[in-house]
Formats: C-alpha cells, structure tokens, sequence
C-alpha cells in the first residue's frame, strides 16, 4: 500500500521579510541610552562637537546661552579687552592725525592759492594768521 504525501511550503520575499522581521538579537544587547548625557563626563571635544551639532540653533545674542555670551566671556578670560582697548586708543589717536594732515593740506592749499593770486609773503602771513584766529 503506497501513501502519497503531499508536502507544501510557504515562500516569502526576501526583502519584505527583512523588512518585517526583525533578525537582530536586540534582547541580548545592552544598548546606551543615547538621551543620556552626564555633563561631568565631558571632554574638552565633546563640547566643541555638541557646540558644532547646535551652532545654527543657538541664539546670535543674549545675556546668556547666545554666541554673544560666549564671546564675551571667552573675551574676558583671555584678556582680550585690554587688546580692544589698546587698539581703540590707537585708531582714535590715527582720527586725531588725520584730522591734523587734513588741516595742514588745507592751510598749504590756502597759501599756494594766495601765492598764485600774487599777495606777497607778508599779506599772505597776515592773511593766513587771520583765518587761524577766525578758525577757518
């Protein structure tokens, strides 16, 4: 007595049931909580790659959490005031000049204009110690 034995099998797609099935032993691994973050942990680099992460979301100014924050106390604890300082005194100093120079070019145009117009030397002192006083 022969018996027929009817086998079937069920095939799936290989892509769809990767896709629906998890293969990964997810249960066996203990994966860090990435949410967690304990500050005193931090390196020196861990700030400057959370710092390059939020750059755009940081507000530009602010008494604080504002680049302006940063860069003002970062500018104290380098002493970069004491710089800026210096270095406004000396761009006011270089105005003073500049203001000086102009004056002086337009007290020589005053006399090379006088010279052409023939008023001698004499006349031209008077002249020229008038327009001092009347502070042209």
């Amino acid at each position: 007595m022969k018996t027929a034995i009817n086998f079937s099998r069920q095939v799936f797609n290989k892509k769809e049931f990767q896709d629906t099935v998890d293969t990964e032993f997810t249960q066996l691994v203990e994966t860090p909580d990435e949410t967690f973050f304990d500050p005193n942990l931090a390196e020196v680099e861990d700030f400057f790659t959370v710092y390059e992460n939020l750059f755009f979301d940081i507000p530009q100014f602010g008494e604080a959490n504002s680049h302006e924050f940063l860069i003002k106390q970062s500018t104290e604890y380098i002493g970069l005031q004491q710089q800026n300082e210096t270095i406004q005194a000396l761009l006011d100093e270089i105005t003073e000049l500049r203001q000086e120079n102009l004056k002086i070019r337009q007290d020589n145009l005053k006399i090379v204009e006088q010279f052409s117009r023939g008023v001698t030397s004499d006349q031209a002192e008077i002249i020229f110690s008038g327009a001092e006083i009347l502070g042209d």
